[in-house]
């Protein structure tokens, strides 16, 4: 393989302490040194498939010790490397090709269409390697995949593995189709590994599945050099957050088995409510169909002192419980989440990690929830109407169409109207509606987690101090001196640098005080739940559809702090409008909630100026190849060593390229 290295297009020139004289540019890299070491190769590409940078591991046993410590990683740029393998993904959805930004997301037959094929520049090297391929569909998208004869189609837990193996210096090309719904995949993972020269050789495949070992075990692993992981200086604090995790599993099942049973319940006390008010006011003939005068009185019931009134705040209340004893299942994604990122990486950037995700997932909550309640609105209005119609044809086959007893016959028709499979339809749309609330909250519930995990555990976390207090008066000098920094010292002795001082200064004591109770409550029990699952929401904003129900009938007075949008026109704009203000506000409250995120340049206890290196980027890269190593080594495994039976050839590097899809 011919290398070529890369050329710096800049060097750094600084004025030397002697006559002024300029100091010469730093002697550039060997890149083609770092490559006659490599033993494996590792990248992520973009989303055009072009790798960013390069992770080059070297091989102990080929390391010159005057120029490389053995078993390093160096970072290389994307001109110093030529990949001996090309890959290119294709999507359809329902037949024609799409873009992966069309398949996203999408319901339907979904293909996917995998293409490696040896580069043209790599020479001989892909004679002398392998390619591999794997990649992951959840079950929950797709169950049923369907795939060429020469891939491996097999159940890992929750998802599906898709894997397939080439022959060296030969293009490896491969489809797999699924019905899928709201389609996503993993990334795929893209392995060369060295075989024999000739490409024909059919040994037992033990050097080959020798060195997928190694490149999976490297990758795992790689994160490592950037961060503080694999120390295990942090298994005390996973096994605390395993032990939350447990118990918030337990809470997501007990708690919600229990609201799930009151909700429904309370719906059906609602429906009894609403029908037996609407049974008051028939007249006459009963008839098959709703009676529009009687429904227009029983929208009059809809607010005020009465028995209906209150069976619409009982049921607001229970559709708020049950939506929020979802943020139990929020809580365990946290927690599952926290774990697998402090297992990967360390603790190394996850605090303004943890705090963006935070006010993220409580955005996402709030708006999720505003919109759950419009489409249970909408929901309710067609199901009341239903609902009526049933119990009005149910009634009137029992009363033989007289109104005159019809009370004496409600409760029998109302246990047929629940029973009926007229509704299912109706049901349909109030479940989903419900399931959308469920949602919200579990955005909302992860929210609440990350923060409290911030605030319990400050003191294991990278900078974080053994005294929570030492921390905490630490933020607050930092607060304080970075809103002033860079003000002259009449401007930080005025009143506008004095206000700002003791802004900085209220808030660094109000997080302060955050962090010493939720130590204090972690302390006190260590099982306590990460969320606060009683929820206070108004009734009118939860059943806002009675409202609606109303202005469509044209009769009755509706409550006054009704939502206005459900079910009538010309006013979705402004309600629109309420909603997002709501929305917004919300956040805002969340965000008066978190502790200052301070950010600039200052100056460090020693003088100098301090800048703050973000890691993210790289940390990020590195995990993904973790995961990626990880779909190789269960690829091995499903393929058997028959699929990579050439002969290892100790002269050609191990490659794992990682390629983001949708």
């Amino acid at each position: 393989m011919r290398l070529f290295p890369a050329l710096i297009s800049c060097a750094l020139c600084v004025t030397g302490a002697v006559g002024g004289a300029w100091v010469s540019r730093p002697q550039e890299p060997d890149y083609a040194a770092m490559l006659d070491t490599a033993a494996d190769i590792y990248a992520v590409t973009d989303s055009e498939g072009e790798p960013t940078r390069f992770y080059v591991a070297s091989n102990s046993a080929k390391v010159d010790s005057t120029q490389h410590a053995p078993g390093t990683v160096n970072r290389l740029p994307t001109s110093a490397v030529q990949l001996p393998w090309s890959i290119s993904v294709e999507y359809s959805l329902d037949g024609p090709n799409v873009s992966a930004s069309k398949v996203a997301n999408a319901s339907g037959l979904v293909g996917v269409h995998v293409t490696v094929r040896p580069a043209h520049a790599s020479g001989n090297t892909a004679r002398q390697t392998i390619p591999m391929v794997a990649f992951t569909v959840p079950s929950q998208v797709a169950d049923d995949i369907s795939a060429d004869s020469s891939v491996s189609v097999s159940t890992q837990g929750t998802n599906t593995l898709i894997a397939a193996a080439g022959q060296a210096g030969t293009t490896l090309e491969f489809s797999c189709y699924m019905n899928a719904k709201h389609f996503t995949m993993s990334s795929i993972a893209l392995a060369v590994l060295p075989g024999n020269a000739t490409g024909n050789d059919t040994g037992s495949g033990a050097n080959a599945s020798s060195d997928a070992a190694q490149l999976t075990s490297t990758a795992s692993i790689l994160v490592d050099s950037l961060t503080d992981a694999g120390s295990g200086e942090h298994q005390q604090l996973i096994d605390q957050l395993k032990a939350l995790r447990t118990n918030e599993q337990q809470l997501a099942q007990s708690v919600t088995a229990e609201r799930t049973a009151a909700h429904k319940q309370t719906f059906q006390n609602y429906m009894a409510a609403y029908v037996g008010s609407y049974t008051t006011h028939l007249s006459g003939s009963i008839g098959t169909s709703t009676q529009l005068p009687a429904l227009v009185g029983t929208a009059g019931e809809l607010s005020g002192d009465t028995p209906l009134a209150q069976a619409v705040l009982d049921l607001a209340n229970a559709v708020n419980n049950v939506s929020a004893a979802h943020m139990h299942d929020g809580a365990v994604d946290a927690l599952d989440e926290v774990i697998r990122r402090i297992q990967q990486q360390g603790t190394t950037g996850l605090v303004d990690d943890l705090t963006k995700e935070a006010a993220e997932e409580a955005t996402k909550g709030s708006k999720q929830y505003a919109a759950g309640q419009k489409q249970l609105s909408a929901a309710m209005i067609p199901y009341s109407m239903k609902y009526t119609d049933v119990y009005t044809a149910k009634l009137s086959a029992l009363t033989g169409e007289s109104s005159a007893n019809a009370s004496a016959y409600a409760q029998q028709a109302i246990s047929e109207t629940n029973s009926s499979d007229e509704l299912k339809d109706s049901q349909t749309k109030v479940d989903a509606a419900m399931a959308a609330l469920a949602t919200a909250c579990e955005h909302t519930g992860k929210s609440q987690a990350l923060k409290q995990i911030l605030l319990r555990f400050s003191d294991q976390f990278e900078g974080g101090s053994t005294s929570a207090k030492t921390t905490q008066d630490a933020a607050s000098d930092s607060a304080v001196h970075l809103f002033t920094q860079g003000l002259v010292d009449s401007q930080a002795q005025s009143f506008y640098g004095k206000t700002k001082a003791a802004q900085a200064k209220r808030k660094a004591a109000a997080a302060r005080k955050k962090v010493q109770a939720a130590q204090q409550q972690q302390s006190q029990d260590s099982n306590a739940s990460l969320v606060d699952d009683a929820m206070s929401m108004s009734a009118s904003d939860v059943m806002s559809y009675a409202n609606g129900l109303t202005s469509a009938l044209g009769g009755g007075k509706s409550d006054s702090s009704a939502s206005s949008d459900s079910g009538s026109s010309g006013n979705s704009t402004d309600a629109n409008a309420t909603d997002d203000a709501a929305a917004q506000q919300t956040a805002k409250k969340n965000e008066a909630d978190e502790a200052p995120i301070l950010f600039g340049f200052g100056q460090s206890d020693t003088g100098g100026t301090l800048f703050t290196h973000d890691m993210s980027a790289l940390i990020a890269e590195t995990v993904e190849i973790g995961d990626a190593g990880q779909l190789i080594a269960e690829a091995v495994t499903q393929l058997g060593s028959a699929a990579i039976s050439q002969q290892s050839s100790a002269q050609a590097p191990a490659y794992l390229i990682v390629i983001p899809t949708v």
